[in-house]
């Protein structure tokens, strides 16, 4: 399966290449910004502020309380393992670990990322629907936006309620025991109704990061892109590199960029600068992320403390 993927991201790569002047690409990137280009990289570290901040919400639901530190160092070193696995989410499987090392079960490990990461996608439905509504040309160019639209946020919102209220699920007086260990599972969170203001706000605020993290990119390279307008690009194309069809996106990431922001009048080039500059601030960050997980390797059994700072 691997090699399929390694496979999918060399055509695409090469699909792209063979169409793109790589002499301007590689002009366009020369001449960026290289403040804007840091601060997207900064961008980065702060939106694993935010992820800790809501996961560590998520954890006291079962009194596991290893502190924020711990839990940015784990975000952080995610970066790092989602360079070399699929799609855009890769790194959790590092989080999970943490979490079972912080104390939690394994399962509940599993399911408090679950949740986290449906938190994360109703925001992004919520704002490229808001978005579309005065962006004229994500609808009209993007046949059966809608239709995908409202799946989406039924999926999501369906499924961060049954996890937050599964009480309400019918499930059957008589189940399998497999079945009824895993709707037994599916309780951790039954009740916890207190999360869902304070983990919507921190979504907000994360979305809010990471479309200022891809407009400063765009003004590193003088795209001429509005603000607004990437409120629309980048739900979709998160959604699109978050598919586990390549590794890291890659392939993936530089298509989707040439065909959204080329609803923009950005043209191939430059679009494919954008795809690589956002690339390379994710790769900074994740070498950054390498060297915090080799910091953290031999440390203790994280302390159950609760600070905020």
């Amino acid at each position: 399966m691997r090699g399929v993927k390694l496979a999918l991201c060399a055509a695409l790569l090469v699909w792209i290449i063979r169409s793109a002047d790589l002499s301007a690409v590689f002009a366009a990137l020369a001449g960026a910004d290289p403040a804007l280009l840091a601060l997207a990289v900064s961008m980065q570290l702060l939106g694993a502020a935010i992820v800790a901040m809501r996961w560590q919400r998520l954890l006291a639901v079962r009194d596991v309380r290893p502190g924020f530190r711990y839990l940015w160092g784990s975000t952080v070193s995610a970066f790092f393992f989602r360079q070399f696995l699929p799609s855009v989410v890769g790194g959790d499987a590092i989080r999970s670990y943490d979490a079972w090392r912080a104390g939690a079960t394994p399962g509940f490990s599993a399911l408090s990322l679950v949740v986290d990461r449906l938190f994360g996608l109703l925001t992004l439905i919520g704002f490229v629907a808001i978005a579309a509504l005065s962006i004229r040309q994500v609808v009209e160019d993007l046949p059966g936006f809608w239709l995908y639209v409202g799946i989406g946020l039924a999926v999501v919102g369906g499924g961060l309620g049954a996890l937050l209220m599964p009480g309400r699920i019918p499930w059957p007086a008589r189940m399998p025991a497999k079945l009824r260990r895993i709707a037994d599972g599916l309780r951790a969170f039954d009740g916890a109704r207190g999360v869902v203001l304070p983990c919507l706000g921190l979504s907000i605020l994360l979305q809010i990061n990471v479309v200022t993290f891809y407009f400063v990119l765009s003004q590193a390279l003088d795209l001429g892109v509005s603000y607004g307008a990437f409120f629309a690009i980048v739900p979709v194309a998160i959604f699109a590199m978050m598919a586990p069809l390549s590794i890291n996106a890659i392939g993936i990431r530089e298509a989707i960029f040439i065909l959204l922001l080329g609803l923009w009048g950005v043209d191939r080039d430059h679009a494919l600068a954008f795809a690589w500059a956002e690339f390379g601030a994710i790769l900074t960050a994740g070498l950054f992320g390498g060297i915090v997980y080799a910091l953290r390797r031999g440390t203790a059994r994280p302390p159950r403390v609760a600070d905020t700072a």
